[in-house]
């Protein structure tokens, strides 16, 4: 594809050794530093940036938009395989996409910078990510910044998709679904798998700044509730690592299943007056039970 030639793929069979024989495997060499300016060029030789949905416009939709509103879809049914971390990142990554926003020409060159990451529910284009990440244009208070354009997702071969709706949101889980304009394309969907105990192991694929499509994996590490009276406060805690850009991430079980998604971090200090010496970040997520409260397949009542 015209996109990974750009990002200058370069592809290496390397000969792993295996159950005591060989096994070829196929081993994909990205340029991920021209990512941004790829899609911007894509962008812009295709044409269709002004046919986006411009920020205002998508912030004067979901400003109409109530909490929790039920979003009707069917989610994939969860795997039942046990699955390799290297077969995980194989058939997960598709459903995973870069959010994305463009700045128009100012008083310097227009730009697409990377913002967060999110997951792809159906085929036809029903994303989630945090709250967090649209918080812009959720808030009423909040203020757009006037250098952004259009924020869209793209997938990890440059494939641009504009977002043409908001279609709910839970503030306190720090979630928000969405649609996208899929452009005539049959998108892979991300299977929902169940709420893990503290224990388990857990894989996540996601997009910190500078570093897209990054694997981490460890355990959950605790289950908690931020206020006991409200579902939607519960977070998984885990140890696999993420950063800025990761919000929205998928947390996946050893059957590739979304059982979290990527929220927050909090830092533990040593001292709260210098010198800090951090001593450790806590990965706050939201438990994939908290999304299902909130999808409604067309078959509930």
């Amino acid at each position: 594809m015209e996109f990974c030639s750009k990002l200058s793929c370069i592809v290496l069979c390397c000969f792993l050794v295996g159950n005591g024989r060989g096994v070829a495997q196929e081993v994909v060499y990205r340029d991920y530093t021209r990512q941004e300016a790829a899609l911007l060029d894509s962008l812009k030789k295709e044409g269709v940036l002004p046919l986006f949905k411009g920020m205002r416009a998508l912030r004067q939709q979901a400003q109409g938009v109530k909490e929790s509103t039920p979003v009707n879809i069917v989610p994939r049914r969860a795997g039942k395989r046990e699955m390799t971390p290297e077969n995980i990142i194989k058939e997960r990554r598709a459903s995973v996409l870069t959010v994305n926003k463009y700045q128009g020409v100012t008083t310097r060159p227009d730009m697409v910078y990377g913002w967060a990451t999110a997951v792809v529910l159906t085929a036809d284009g029903v994303c989630v990510t945090n709250f967090h990440v649209f918080w812009e244009l959720l808030d009423p208070a909040a203020k757009l910044n006037p250098a952004d354009s259009v924020i869209f997702v793209a997938t990890e071969d440059g494939r641009a998709y504009p977002i043409t709706e908001i279609l709910s949101f839970n503030k306190a889980a720090d979630m928000a679904f969405f649609k996208i304009d899929t452009r005539g394309d049959v998108l892979t969907p991300m299977p929902l798998g169940d709420d893990l105990p503290a224990g388990a192991n857990v894989h996540l694929l996601s997009n910190p700044e500078g570093y897209p499509y990054a694997y981490t994996h460890g355990r959950v590490s605790r289950t908690i509730a931020l206020n006991p009276g409200d579902p939607f406060s519960r977070r998984m805690e885990m140890t696999a690592d993420f950063a800025k850009g990761s919000s929205g991430g998928p947390i996946m079980d050893d059957r590739g299943n979304m059982v979290s998604m990527v929220s927050s971090i909090r830092a533990i200090y040593f001292s709260n007056q210098p010198p800090y010496h951090l001593q450790m970040n806590v990965k706050l997520t939201i438990p994939v039970s908290s999304l299902r409260r909130v999808i409604k397949s067309p078959k509930q009542k």
